[in-house]
This record gives C-alpha cells, structure tokens and sequence, in this order.
C-alpha cells in the first residue's frame, strides 16, 4: 500500500517527466483526496504549476492544475488531468 507521501512523489514524478522540468519548476502539492476510479483504489493528487501558456503568470501568480490519479496498491498512475479551478 503507498502513502499518501509516496503518492505524491509518484504523482510529481510523472508530472516532471510528462510535461519537462521547465514547465513543472515551481510544482506545488494542492490536495489529496481518496477515491475510486473504476475498480481501483486510488490516492487523488492535485498538484499546480506556474500557467507556462500566459507570459503574465509570473507577475500575476496565475497557476495551472493538474490532478492524478495514483493507484493506492502499486503506484502506477493512471492519469493526469486538467483541474479547472472554480472563479469567485
């Protein structure tokens, strides 16, 4: 069984390899929640970055989410997907 720790480093890993380390400098760990994803039992980890798409996301602080689904029993990650954050 991975940890909630463990999941997380998984879940930054994959981002780093997926997206390269200059569009994840500045990753930060959001939330972590546990689900299930089909017959999986899964850690869900939020994860944000720098916006790497407006050249005004440093000046701004405008991040962009990214959650992944880590299967608790092996690690694997299942998937990374775009979080949409809601405007309030």
């Amino acid at each position: 069984m991975f940890t909630i720790q463990e999941a997380a480093q998984k879940a930054m890993a994959f981002a780093r390899e997926s997206l390269g380390s200059e569009r994840t400098q500045g990753l930060q760990l959001e939330e972590i929640e546990s689900a299930k994803e089909g017959p999986h039992e899964v850690w869900r980890i939020t994860l944000s970055m720098p916006d790497s798409l407006n050249p005004l996301a440093a000046l701004g602080g405008r991040r962009e989410y990214k959650t992944f689904a880590v299967v608790k029993s092996t690690g694997e990650v299942l998937s990374m997907k775009i979080r949409e954050m809601s405007q309030s």
